[in-house]
Protein backbone atom coordinates (compact mmCIF):
# COMPACT_ATOMS: atom_id res chain seq x y z
CA UNK A 1 0.00 0.00 0.00
CA UNK A 2 2.95 2.30 1.00
CA UNK A 3 4.67 1.86 -2.63
CA UNK A 4 0.95 2.36 -4.37
CA UNK A 5 0.67 5.51 -2.94
CA UNK A 6 4.26 6.95 -3.11
CA UNK A 7 3.74 6.23 -6.81
CA UNK A 8 0.48 7.85 -7.10
CA UNK A 9 1.91 11.17 -5.63
CA UNK A 10 4.68 10.70 -8.25
CA UNK A 11 7.31 8.43 -7.30
CA UNK A 12 8.27 6.00 -10.42
CA UNK A 13 8.61 2.22 -9.20
CA UNK A 14 12.00 2.37 -8.46
CA UNK A 15 12.21 4.89 -6.49
CA UNK A 16 9.43 4.38 -4.08
CA UNK A 17 10.96 0.99 -3.61
CA UNK A 18 14.52 2.69 -2.82
CA UNK A 19 12.90 5.37 -0.73
CA UNK A 20 11.17 2.52 1.37
CA UNK A 21 14.16 0.31 1.70
CA UNK A 22 16.31 3.54 3.05
CA UNK A 23 13.79 4.57 5.51
CA UNK A 24 14.41 0.60 6.77
CA UNK A 25 17.76 1.04 6.81
CA UNK A 26 18.15 4.87 7.82
CA UNK A 27 21.68 4.90 6.47
CA UNK A 28 23.21 1.94 3.45
CA UNK A 29 25.62 1.63 0.77
CA UNK A 30 24.45 1.36 -2.82
CA UNK A 31 25.32 -1.95 -3.04
CA UNK A 32 22.64 -2.66 0.30
CA UNK A 33 19.86 -0.59 -1.10
CA UNK A 34 20.41 -2.95 -4.24
CA UNK A 35 20.42 -6.26 -2.46
CA UNK A 36 16.94 -5.02 -0.81
CA UNK A 37 15.38 -3.76 -3.84
CA UNK A 38 16.65 -6.17 -6.36
CA UNK A 39 17.77 -3.39 -8.41
CA UNK A 40 21.26 -3.70 -10.35
CA UNK A 41 23.92 -1.27 -9.08
CA UNK A 42 24.23 0.40 -12.11
CA UNK A 43 20.42 1.60 -11.95
CA UNK A 44 20.33 2.07 -8.14
CA UNK A 45 22.84 4.65 -8.36
CA UNK A 46 20.32 6.85 -11.11
CA UNK A 47 17.52 5.97 -8.44
CA UNK A 48 19.24 7.44 -5.49
CA UNK A 49 20.35 10.55 -7.64
CA UNK A 50 16.62 10.93 -8.67
CA UNK A 51 15.49 10.41 -4.88
CA UNK A 52 18.04 13.38 -4.01
CA UNK A 53 17.28 15.84 -6.72
CA UNK A 54 13.44 15.40 -4.86
CA UNK A 55 14.82 16.18 -1.50
CA UNK A 56 13.61 12.71 -0.52
CA UNK A 57 17.51 11.33 0.18
CA UNK A 58 20.79 12.58 0.66
CA UNK A 59 24.20 11.14 1.31
CA UNK A 60 27.46 11.23 3.71
CA UNK A 61 30.97 9.88 2.92
CA UNK A 62 32.93 7.47 5.57
CA UNK A 63 36.32 5.96 5.01
CA UNK A 64 36.01 7.35 0.96
CA UNK A 65 32.57 5.36 1.25
CA UNK A 66 29.34 7.15 -0.08
CA UNK A 67 26.65 6.21 2.35
CA UNK A 68 22.79 6.96 1.24
CA UNK A 69 20.40 8.28 4.18
CA UNK A 70 16.27 8.78 3.69
CA UNK A 71 15.08 12.26 4.07
CA UNK A 72 12.48 12.29 7.09
CA UNK A 73 8.61 10.96 5.85
CA UNK A 74 7.16 14.71 6.26
CA UNK A 75 9.47 15.92 3.12
CA UNK A 76 6.76 14.27 0.92
CA UNK A 77 4.48 17.07 1.34
CA UNK A 78 7.22 19.69 0.82
CA UNK A 79 7.77 17.94 -2.05
CA UNK A 80 3.92 18.08 -3.19
CA UNK A 81 3.50 21.12 -2.17
CA UNK A 82 6.69 22.54 -4.14
CA UNK A 83 4.98 20.61 -7.34
CA UNK A 84 1.79 22.70 -7.18
CA UNK A 85 3.74 26.18 -6.65
CA UNK A 86 5.43 24.97 -9.98
CA UNK A 87 1.86 24.13 -11.75
CA UNK A 88 0.54 27.48 -10.36
CA UNK A 89 3.09 29.28 -11.70
CA UNK A 90 2.75 28.08 -15.15
CA UNK A 91 -1.58 27.69 -14.85
CA UNK A 92 -1.61 31.29 -16.75
CA UNK A 93 -0.02 30.40 -19.66
CA UNK A 94 -1.69 26.87 -20.10
CA UNK A 95 -4.68 28.29 -19.47
CA UNK A 96 -4.11 30.68 -22.47
CA UNK A 97 -3.50 27.80 -24.57
CA UNK A 98 -6.47 25.58 -23.20
CA UNK A 99 -9.29 28.56 -24.25
CA UNK A 100 -10.82 27.30 -27.25
CA UNK A 101 -10.73 30.52 -29.65
CA UNK A 102 -14.60 30.06 -30.30
CA UNK A 103 -16.51 29.13 -27.93
CA UNK A 104 -18.27 26.27 -29.41
CA UNK A 105 -22.08 25.14 -27.26
CA UNK A 106 -21.85 22.41 -25.02
CA UNK A 107 -24.93 19.84 -25.48
CA UNK A 108 -26.25 17.33 -23.12
CA UNK A 109 -28.72 15.22 -22.85
CA UNK A 110 -30.25 13.97 -19.07
CA UNK A 111 -33.08 10.96 -19.44
CA UNK A 112 -35.32 9.67 -16.77
CA UNK A 113 -36.21 11.00 -13.37
CA UNK A 114 -32.73 11.08 -12.43
CA UNK A 115 -31.93 12.95 -15.18
CA UNK A 116 -34.64 15.47 -14.52
CA UNK A 117 -33.03 15.83 -10.97
CA UNK A 118 -29.79 16.82 -12.09
CA UNK A 119 -31.32 19.23 -14.25
CA UNK A 120 -33.04 20.77 -11.37
CA UNK A 121 -29.75 20.53 -9.10
CA UNK A 122 -28.07 22.83 -11.12
CA UNK A 123 -30.72 25.62 -11.15
CA UNK A 124 -29.69 25.45 -7.26
CA UNK A 125 -26.63 25.26 -7.46
CA UNK A 126 -26.72 28.46 -10.08
CA UNK A 127 -28.90 30.71 -7.92
CA UNK A 128 -29.90 32.65 -10.89
CA UNK A 129 -33.20 33.81 -12.25
CA UNK A 130 -35.19 30.57 -13.84
CA UNK A 131 -37.39 31.40 -16.36
CA UNK A 132 -39.22 28.37 -17.44
CA UNK A 133 -41.75 28.71 -20.45
CA UNK A 134 -44.91 26.57 -21.63
CA UNK A 135 -44.65 24.27 -18.41
CA UNK A 136 -47.31 21.83 -18.77
CA UNK A 137 -47.59 21.41 -14.89
CA UNK A 138 -46.90 17.62 -14.98
CA UNK A 139 -43.18 17.50 -13.20
CA UNK A 140 -45.58 16.99 -9.94
CA UNK A 141 -46.87 13.82 -10.74
CA UNK A 142 -43.66 12.48 -12.10
CA UNK A 143 -41.30 13.56 -9.22
CA UNK A 144 -43.73 15.12 -6.57
CA UNK A 145 -41.40 14.07 -3.41
CA UNK A 146 -38.29 15.77 -5.06
CA UNK A 147 -40.46 18.70 -6.30
CA UNK A 148 -41.17 19.51 -2.83
CA UNK A 149 -37.85 19.79 -1.76
CA UNK A 150 -36.58 21.28 -4.99
CA UNK A 151 -38.68 24.13 -4.16
CA UNK A 152 -38.52 24.91 -0.46
CA UNK A 153 -34.20 24.82 -1.45
CA UNK A 154 -35.01 27.27 -4.12
CA UNK A 155 -37.39 29.34 -1.81
CA UNK A 156 -34.50 29.24 1.09
CA UNK A 157 -31.67 30.36 -1.68
CA UNK A 158 -34.22 33.26 -2.92
CA UNK A 159 -33.94 31.92 -6.03
CA UNK A 160 -36.92 33.91 -8.23
CA UNK A 161 -38.88 31.62 -10.89
CA UNK A 162 -40.99 33.58 -13.63
CA UNK A 163 -42.98 30.42 -15.39
CA UNK A 164 -45.45 30.61 -18.42
CA UNK A 165 -47.75 27.74 -17.88
CA UNK A 166 -50.02 25.74 -20.60
CA UNK A 167 -53.12 27.17 -20.63
CA UNK A 168 -54.53 23.88 -20.10
CA UNK A 169 -56.16 21.92 -17.22
CA UNK A 170 -52.79 20.80 -16.09
CA UNK A 171 -51.29 23.82 -16.24
CA UNK A 172 -53.49 25.97 -14.30
CA UNK A 173 -54.09 23.69 -11.82
CA UNK A 174 -50.14 23.42 -11.20
CA UNK A 175 -50.01 27.39 -11.99
CA UNK A 176 -52.17 27.91 -8.74
CA UNK A 177 -50.22 25.79 -6.33
CA UNK A 178 -46.68 27.66 -7.45
CA UNK A 179 -48.79 30.93 -7.54
CA UNK A 180 -48.57 30.30 -3.74
CA UNK A 181 -45.05 30.29 -3.38
CA UNK A 182 -42.71 32.92 -2.40
CA UNK A 183 -40.20 34.07 -5.26
CA UNK A 184 -42.50 33.17 -7.99
CA UNK A 185 -44.25 35.05 -10.60
CA UNK A 186 -46.75 33.07 -12.73
CA UNK A 187 -48.36 33.83 -16.35
CA UNK A 188 -50.65 31.47 -18.59
CA UNK A 189 -50.42 31.45 -22.64
CA UNK A 190 -51.90 29.44 -25.19
CA UNK A 191 -50.42 26.12 -25.59
CA UNK A 192 -47.10 26.54 -27.55
CA UNK A 193 -45.11 23.48 -27.67
CA UNK A 194 -45.03 19.83 -26.61
CA UNK A 195 -41.96 20.77 -24.29
CA UNK A 196 -40.90 22.77 -21.72
CA UNK A 197 -38.14 25.06 -21.83
CA UNK A 198 -35.86 26.06 -18.76
CA UNK A 199 -33.64 28.95 -19.14
CA UNK A 200 -31.12 29.98 -16.28
CA UNK A 201 -27.67 30.94 -15.94
CA UNK A 202 -25.91 30.64 -19.87
CA UNK A 203 -28.63 27.22 -20.01
CA UNK A 204 -31.24 26.39 -22.33
CA UNK A 205 -32.89 23.14 -21.39
CA UNK A 206 -36.01 21.59 -23.34
CA UNK A 207 -37.62 18.80 -21.31
CA UNK A 208 -40.18 16.52 -22.78
CA UNK A 209 -42.07 15.19 -19.89
CA UNK A 210 -43.68 11.86 -21.49
CA UNK A 211 -43.00 9.28 -18.99
CA UNK A 212 -42.34 6.80 -21.77
CA UNK A 213 -39.55 9.27 -23.19
CA UNK A 214 -38.88 12.16 -20.00
CA UNK A 215 -35.58 13.47 -20.80
CA UNK A 216 -33.98 16.99 -21.04
CA UNK A 217 -31.33 18.33 -23.24
CA UNK A 218 -29.26 20.99 -22.11
CA UNK A 219 -27.67 23.82 -23.70
CA UNK A 220 -24.64 25.56 -22.15
CA UNK A 221 -24.09 28.70 -25.07
CA UNK A 222 -24.05 32.30 -23.54
CA UNK A 223 -25.55 33.67 -26.97
CA UNK A 224 -28.49 31.07 -27.15
CA UNK A 225 -29.38 31.84 -23.70
CA UNK A 226 -29.13 35.22 -24.09
CA UNK A 227 -31.53 34.79 -27.39
CA UNK A 228 -33.86 32.66 -25.48
CA UNK A 229 -33.78 34.83 -22.17
CA UNK A 230 -35.01 37.75 -25.27
CA UNK A 231 -37.53 35.35 -26.38
CA UNK A 232 -39.06 35.11 -23.02
CA UNK A 233 -39.35 38.40 -22.36
CA UNK A 234 -41.58 39.18 -25.08
CA UNK A 235 -43.98 36.54 -24.88
CA UNK A 236 -44.12 37.25 -20.94
CA UNK A 237 -45.20 40.87 -21.62
CA UNK A 238 -48.33 39.00 -23.61
CA UNK A 239 -48.90 36.05 -21.40
CA UNK A 240 -51.86 36.29 -19.14
CA UNK A 241 -52.16 36.62 -15.07
CA UNK A 242 -54.69 33.89 -13.70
Amino acid sequence: MDKETLIAIGLTNREAEAYLALLQLQEALASEISSKTKESRSHIYETLGSLIEKGLASYVIKNNRKYFRPSPPEKLIEYLREKEVLAQNILPSLQVLYKPKIKKPIVEVYEGKEGIKTVLNDVLKAGKEWLCLGSTGKSSEIIPFYLEHFHKQRIKQKIHLRVIYNDDTFGRKRGVEISKLPYSNVKYMQKLSPTTTYIYEEKVVIISWEKEKLLAIMITDNDISKSYKEFFEAIWKTARLG
